[in-house]
């Protein structure tokens, strides 16, 4: 029986639209292009959500490998790109309505420490529970290591949850015991899938 439901933040809860967050911060495509290759597309991006790098030697990196006339554009990017990260409305007001049927939630998602500057200005995720984040533990998707680290931190039964991401995290999450359901931003199709599981 499913008593927790597991989110991932990146079009789960939030929209990770690289060219639309791109596009806000910068004032031509020119920039936004910029951005999107010397920042989103970086190794030292990677190395973030892998929590191997720290925040302050992630930008210090960054900036050494750009002209001088554009390191003002990537500081600004890396500082403000959560602003345009936005949340789901209709995934709050799901949790919402779930945890009144007594479902408890927790996160469970491939980010940066970064998330720690910014969670608190998004409503959606004061909900949850439990907040796993794979920068803070140094595991990451698909790998199974954090699938298991993540049950036996919060003593949760695999069985007991419901895991709700992209498909190649949904395989992984399955091999551990947990279901799995693809979401494709369709709240109807996922309240349907949780009603026809119980």
């Amino acid at each position: 029986m499913i008593k927790n439901i597991v989110l991932d933040m990146g079009n789960v809860c939030c929209k990770w639209d690289v060219s639309y967050i791109a596009s806000q911060l910068a004032s031509s495509l020119e920039e936004k292009d910029y951005i999107i290759k010397h920042l989103f597309q970086t190794k030292q991006w990677a190395q973030l959500d892998q929590g191997v790098l720290s925040l302050q030697d992630a930008k210090k990196q960054l900036i050494e490998q750009i002209p001088d006339e554009k390191r003002d554009l990537i500081v600004y990017a890396f500082e403000h790109w959560f602003d345009y990260f936005d949340q789901f409305d209709e995934m709050e007001e799901f949790i919402k309505r779930y945890k009144g049927k007594g479902y408890q939630f927790y996160l469970l998602s491939n980010c940066s420490m970064q998330f720690y500057q910014y969670y608190q200005s998004k409503s959606i995720f004061q909900h949850f529970k439990e907040l796993y984040t794979s920068a803070k533990y140094q595991k990451i998707k698909p790998n199974l290591d954090i699938y298991q680290d993540f049950l036996s931190r919060y003593h949760l039964k695999a069985n007991e949850c419901l895991f709700v991401d992209l498909k190649e995290n949904i395989d992984a999450a399955i091999k551990v015991g947990m279901k799995g359901f693809v979401y494709h931003q369709n709240i109807q199709e996922l309240e349907k899938y949780i009603e026809n599981i119980l």
